[in-house]
């Protein structure tokens, strides 16, 4: 197999016309309003994630914290806690 020999001078400026086309494609696309639309709803979609996650992952963490009566300290925090939601819960 023959060895190409490179000439540095020519690579480096076909790789500089390469990423000139690339900005101009990227400058061409840029539309301020449409990255900001998009981030404000990915904000709203993380944010509702984190709502969903945490109503669903601390009652079950509770519940299952809530049935170690056999750890003295532990369980005396974590009946406090059942107790304070239960209660929490009730109409006045």
């Amino acid at each position: 197999m023959p060895v190409k020999k490179i000439n540095d001078e020519q690579d480096l400026t076909k790789a500089i016309r390469q990423l000139d086309t690339h900005m101009k494609t990227l400058s061409d696309h840029y539309e301020p309003g449409k990255y900001l639309w998009m981030g404000f709803l990915r904000g709203i979609v993380y944010g509702l994630g984190i709502l969903v996650a945490i109503s669903l992952i601390v009652p079950l963490i509770i519940a299952l914290l809530s049935s170690i009566d056999w750890i003295p300290v532990l369980g005396d925090i974590v009946a406090d806690i059942v107790l304070r939601i239960q209660t929490a819960q009730r109409p006045y």
